[in-house]
């Protein structure tokens, strides 16, 4: 089964996010805004905001499963939506992994 860091490449991410989100999740992932509380090849549940000491943080959760990547994260109920936390986790999960299988995609 492939790792959620494979399964979370840039070009990936650009199919599951709009540009907006994609945009707004880059910013939070560069200003430092995900705390990772799990990180393991198959599940990554991180802490998301605008910076580490931000008041409000979502929480994230990206799994791989046999199925491909499942996501939620607690500023929707809307299980299609790859919001900008989830981007900035999905950034931030691609930038820590040790490897990247599929990098040269």
């Amino acid at each position: 089964m492939a790792s959620v860091a494979d399964l979370v490449d840039p070009e990936r991410l650009a199919a599951l996010a709009t540009p907006a989100n994609l945009r707004l999740g880059h910013s939070i992932a560069a200003d430092g805004g995900v705390e990772f509380t799990e990180f393991g090849p198959l599940l990554v549940r991180a802490r998301v905001g605008g910076t580490p000491d931000a008041d409000q943080h979502r929480t994230v959760v990206l799994k791989s499963t046999s199925a491909g990547l499942e996501w939620s994260c607690a500023c929707t109920s809307a299980k299609t939506l790859f919001c900008k936390h989830c981007v900035a986790a999905a950034l931030a999960t691609w930038e820590k992994a040790p490897t990247r299988h599929n990098r040269s995609r």
